[in-house]
Formats: structure tokens, C-alpha cells, sequence
């Protein structure tokens, strides 16, 4: 089932993004500023919420069907196989837009100019010419798609009603009546592992064998095309961009709706604002300070790392980069199940603590400073760090001084893609937390099961703002540009 559905949402999502990167690069649409900030912004919630916002509007009694059921309608359901790629396609693509839109404008007119002049039709001008240039780009889009699809806990659990995941097996080993099997949840992890590095090391090989370097002088064109044909493709690019947001949109909206258990009424109330304040305080806080204190040691330890790998080239550094990337392939789920079973027991014991979930989120988003801090580097010329020891400047002043400033780009790009990805994680959090530590996404996920669906939704809508300032941010100091390429 996972490698069925992790395929199936794969393949959609290179349909849908692809499609809607080439419309909005190459064709004059109006607003394409706004439909590629749609796009980052259908990006920040978490997976789960998009899910459940989807029961909230198609579930037995969603808002859209308790609508339809007056008048005698009724549509397909939104439980199963089906849903669960439907959110995964809608969920994910943006990955792939994001990256394909990207190198896309990263490829030089000349390109397209000399296959046309050579005779070659527009079609086969892009089979030919552009979609090698762009392949890598492309499939690291779905490579991301992938291995987020196969390690996702929250989607197949909400609406999958009894389709069996591996990560829902997983959970389901440790999270059991009759007592669980820790080696077959560790079986599972293997096979989870195993599947996520096997795509990851496919990928960077077929990139490092497949990759050209181009140097883009002038970008290409934006064609031309008839009024009727760009009327039809804003419609359908703003459709695309309207689904995704979605699941953003009727999260923060009925998190203001009169809500009695699992109905849903018109109107306007705070009602579910104050439950959360009163009934699950302790979860926001530990999100935020759980948070807080994972980002501060991903960035510390990842501006470190990212130095050794930039400055010290060896085999040991080589396999230094290769473990931290591992640490991203490997599922919330694997991670949750080995920190339990290595910090079970005496002399180091973390499990029913805050410190254990502390662990999880600073492994598994340490990858995002470093990769972010490696590539600025890479572009910062040792001479400017020789220049200023050579003037008597200590090496480690000279880095605090002139190496951390020319990084701060970089920096901030990697705090914030840390941030959106810890503040709604589920997959570890579920296993790891106790009693006085759950999360916020964790108090999401046991309203959703309560059919609490006005709390899950304030809950939601705080994750989702909460997910949003430090985009915003990186928006306003970076630009456009810069925030975009992290």
C-alpha cells in the first residue's frame, strides 16, 4: 500500500506541478507572484491538517456534504485509498512547481533558439532540449514527494479508515492493546529505511550522471499565445492553486464556527479559541519551546557542519554530508521507534521525556541548515576569510566577524525551513510523547479522533500562523529571490 500510493501521488504531483510551473513561466498569466507565494503557502501545513480538513468539508457529516444533503446529493467518499492520493497530490506538488519553476528560469534562450532553428517542433524542442536541463531539478521535486508520501503518519491514519501503511503499522506495533512488538516495528523501520535511501541514492545518481551546466545569459521567453488559450490557462492555474489552499482556508475558517461535538454551524463564535486556552495550554507552550530550542541547536550545530564540509573536503566529511541527508530520508515514524529503543532503559533513559522529543526534531531537521549554510559558503571566497587572518584577525574572530555575516542569508533561509518543518510534527511526536508533553499537532490529531473538530481546527489555524511568521520574515529580509531558493 505505501509504495502503491507513495508511487500513484509521485506520479501526480510531477503531472500537476510540472504543468503548472511550465504555465506560469512560459505563458504571460496575470498574478504569477501571487501564484507562486499560493504555493509556499500551501506548503506550510502540516500534512495531517490537510487531511483532516478535507473530512471537515467531504466527511460523513462535512460541511459541503451535510450542504449537498438536502437537496439529495451525495458525494464520493473522501475515506480510503482514494482520499489519501488526493491529499497527497494536492499536499505535495508544490515541491515540484517550486523546483521546476526554478530551473526553468535557470535555462538559457539560447537553448530553445538553436533546437528551433535546426528544425526541431516546439514539443520535441522540450522533450529534447529544456526537460534534460531541467531533469534533476525535476526529479529531486519528486524525490521530496516520495519520501515525504511513504513516511507520512497522519494522513493514512485519519482518513485511510483500516488501510495499512507501514508507518500506521508502526504505530500500531507500539500503540497496542495486547501489548506491542518492538522488533516488528524495528522490521518495519528497516523496510522504511531501506525504501527512502534507496530513492534518495537513485536520485542523486541519476542527477550527478544526467546534470548539465548551463549558463543562463538570457532566460527564456515568455511565449505568446491567443487570448482564448491564456484565459484558459489562468483559469485552470488558479484552480490548481485554489485546491491547494484549501485545506489552509477551511481549517481557519471553521476554527470560527459554532461547533457542537463533530457538527459545524453557521456562524461566528470563539468558542473553540477559548476551549484550547483553557483545556490544552501546556501543548502550545511545549510546541513553542520544544521548537525554539530545536532550531537554536540545528542552526549552532548545523553552521558548524556546513564549515567542515565546505572548507575540509575528505572521504571522512564525504560521509559526514552522506549521514546528515540520511537523517532526512529516514521517516518521523523510524526515528520515534529507535530513540525508543535505544533510550528505553539504563544508564540513559529519555523516554517519557521532553528531552527525548527534543532529540527527534533536532535530528531530523538538522539537514536543512546545513544544506542551506553549504551552498553560501560555497559561493563565499576563502580569500575574504585570508584576507582578514592575514591582517592578524584570530581564525575563529575572523569567523564570527566576517564568515557569519556573509552567511546570514543562508542562516535565516535554514532557521526557518526548520521551524515550519518541526512546529507540525506528528509522525516522531506521536510515539515520543507522555502525558505533560504533547504537542500541538499531537492535541490535533487526539481532537480529530474525539470528532472535536472546532478545537482541531483552532489548533490548526495557531499551527498554520505559527508555520507562516517565519516565511513571512524570510520574505522581508531575503526578498522574493532569496526566500525562494531556499
Amino acid at each position: 500500500n505505501s509504495l502503491y500510493l507513495s508511487t500513484l501521488a509521485t506520479l501526480g504531483a510531477v503531472l500537476v506541478g510540472t504543468a503548472l510551473a511550465l504555465a506560469v513561466v512560459r505563458y504571460p498569466l496575470p498574478g504569477k507572484t501571487f501564484l507562486r507565494t499560493a504555493a509556499n503557502l500551501a506548503l506550510l501545513s502540516p500534512p495531517f491538517i490537510g487531511a483532516y480538513s478535507w473530512v471537515v468539508l467531504f466527511g460523513r457529516m462535512g460541511l459541503v456534504n451535510r450542504i449537498l444533503g438536502t437537496f439529495g446529493w451525495e458525494l464520493p467518499t473522501i475515506y480510503g485509498w482514494r482520499g489519501i492520493l488526493l491529499v497527497f497530490i494536492v499536499q505535495y506538488f508544490p515541491f515540484v512547481f517550486l523546483l521546476v519553476s526554478a530551473a526553468l528560469r535557470s535555462v538559457d534562450q539560447s537553448i530553445e533558439d538553436a533546437a528551433l532553428s535546426l528544425g526541431s517542433p516546439p514539443r520535441r524542442t522540450f522533450r529534447t532540449a529544456i526537460l534534460p536541463v531541467i531533469a534533476p531539478s525535476l526529479t529531486a521535486g519528486a524525490l521530496l514527494v516520495f519520501m515525504a508520501t511513504m513516511a507520512d503518519f497522519g494522513t493514512p491514519m485519519i482518513i485511510g479508515e483500516g488501510l495499512r501503511t507501514l508507518p500506521t503499522l508502526m504505530y500500531g506495533e507500539f500503540i497496542n492493546e495486547l501489548g506491542g512488538n518492538p522488533a516488528m516495528a524495528s522490521t518495519l523501520g528497516s523496510i522504511l529505511i531501506l525504501v527512502n535511501t534507496t530513492a534518495l541514492m537513485a536520485q542523486r545518481y541519476y542527477a550527478f550522471r544526467k546534470a548539465y551546466n548551463v549558463v543562463c545569459i538570457q532566460p527564456l521567453k515568455v511565449q505568446r499565445i491567443s487570448p482564448g488559450n491564456r484565459a484558459v490557462l489562468t483559469v485552470i492555474a488558479y484552480a490548481v492553486v485554489a485546491v491547494a489552499l484549501i485545506p489552509s482556508t477551511t481549517i481557519i475558517i471553521s476554527s470560527f464556527m459554532p461547533t457542537r461535538g463533530p457538527v459545524m454551524y453557521a456562524g461566528f463564535s470563539l468558542q473553540s479559541y477559548q476551549t484550547i486556552f483553557h483545556l490544552v495550554p501546556r501543548a502550545i507552550a511545549n510546541t513553542f519551546m520544544l521548537t525554539t530550542m530545536a532550531v537554536l541547536l540545528d542552526v549552532l550545530l548545523g553552521v558548524l557542519v556546513a564549515y567542515l564540509l565546505a572548507r575540509r573536503r575528505s572521504h571522512a566529511h564525504a560521509l559526514l554530508d552522506a549521514l546528515i541527508m540520511l537523517a532526512y530520508a529516514i521517516p518521523g515514524t523510524v526515528v520515534g521507534v529507535g530513540l525508543i529503543v535505544v533510550y528505553n532503559r539504563p544508564p540513559v533513559l529519555l523516554t517519557g521525556t521532553w528531552i527525548i522529543l527534543l532529540v527527534s526534531y533536532f535530528i531530523r531537521h538538522l539537514p536543512y541548515p546545513v544544506r542551506t549554510c553549504t551552498a553560501m559558503l560555497q559561493q563565499i571566497d576563502i580569500r575574504v576569510e585570508e584576507a582578514s587572518v592575514s591582517l592578524g584577525v584570530p581564525p575563529f574572530r575572523t569567523f564570527l566577524k566576517v564568515t557569519i555575516p556573509l552567511m546570514f542569508p543562508a542562516i535565516l533561509s535554514g532557521a526557518a525551513l526548520s521551524w515550519m518543518t518541526t512546529i507540525g510534527e506528528l509522525s516522531s511526536s506521536i510515539l515520543l510523547y507522555s502525558g505533560p508533553w504533547a504537542t500541538m499537532s499531537v492535541a490535533i490529531f487526539t481532537e480529530v479522533f474525539s470528532n472535536h473538530f472546532g478545537t482541531a481546527s483552532a489548533l490548526a489555524s495557531i499551527l498554520i500562523a505559527a508555520a507562516f511568521v517565519p516565511l513571512f520574515l524570510t520574505y522581508r529580509v531575503l526578498g522574493e529571490r532569496a526566500a525562494l531558493g531556499m
